[in-house]
Order: structure tokens, then sequence, then C-alpha cells
């Protein structure tokens, strides 16, 4: 058994999360060297039913959203997933097509505050906080997660429809307009 397949066991008992210092301590490896791995299992996990998330610091195991469905009807399970709130796919949005970018960004964007839907979209790992904006106060930059990409059915933002145009036109970068 290798290395990777060693990590992949762990992350399957180890319950919600696992942190990468922690398993580059246990297996005396750089935390590079385990994120290597970890972006390998995820590629290879992406079309099956479990798929692996990282975030951050920490890594963990999650039901492919594709099968969300099934899985739901096979344990009868009569609450639905919460579907999202208009001002949650308008930030999710504006995230996804402009990241990095701020609150302060986004809320020039929607014209209203949005600090409720951003700390929603973070605790359902739809989005995270991917570093600091150099600028006074140093905001928090925010981009969308895999998990959101995932609940979509697509690996990359640049499958999203026309992601180049439109990143041109928010970006005011567009020639045509």
């Amino acid at each position: 058994m290798g290395i990777k397949e060693q990590i992949e066991s762990i992350l399957l008992l180890g319950g919600e999360e696992i942190k990468i210092r922690d398993l580059s301590k246990f297996f005396s490896i750089s935390v590079e060297k385990v994120l290597e791995i970890l972006e390998v299992l995820k590629i290879e996990r992406f079309n099956t039913g479990i798929n692996l998330e990282i975030d951050q610091e920490v890594v963990y195991l999650i039901t492919n959203p594709r099968c969300g469905e099934m899985v739901n009807l096979y344990f009868k399970q009569d609450v639905k997933p919460k579907k999202l709130s208009n001002a949650a796919l308008e930030t999710l949005s504006i995230i996804a097509y402009r990241q990095p970018v701020t609150k302060s960004e986004i809320e020039a964007v929607r014209g209203v505050s949005t600090d409720r839907v951003i700390q929603t979209l973070e605790e359902r790992k739809f989005v995270r906080v991917c570093g600091k904006k150099e600028a006074i106060g140093k905001p928090n930059l925010y981009k969308v997660t895999d998990k959101f990409l995932s609940y979509l059915g697509i690996s990359t933002v640049e499958e999203l429809p026309q992601y180049e145009i439109m990143k041109e036109r928010l970006n005011g970068t567009d020639e045509n307009k």
C-alpha cells in the first residue's frame, strides 16, 4: 500500500476534517508533498461517488453532489437540501466570475450588504477566504470552492457559461462595450 492509499484510508475514517499539517507530521513529509498527493486523490475521485475537498488547512471527503438525489431517495429523506436564495446565487456568481474578490467589491456590485450571505456560503463550504488584499485594512479575498463547482457538476470556473466573456466585462477589459 502506498502513502496515497494510506492517506485516503485515514480520510475515510477520520471524521469531518483532517488537518493537512497533521498528515504531514504523521507521514514525516512536507505539507507541499501532502498537498500534491491530495490533489492527485482529488482528481482520481472526481467522477466517483465520494469526492475530496481541500479547504485551506483541512481536507475531508464529501459525497458527490451529482449523487445527491439518489442518496436522498435511498435513505428516504423527507427533507430536501436547502435551495440557494437569490441573494446567495447573485453573490456566488459575482465571486465565481470575479475571484478573488473582497466583500466590499461584492457589495459594490450588488448594492447591499453581503455579511450574512457570505457567512452562510462559508458555512455551506461554497466559498472560502483565499488570502488578503493588499489594501487598507487587508480585507479578505473570497473564491468559490470545489464543493460549489461539484454542486454545479463542473470541475473549473472556466466551465461556467460564457466565463471568458463575463470575466472580461466584470474586469472592465471588454473591448466591445
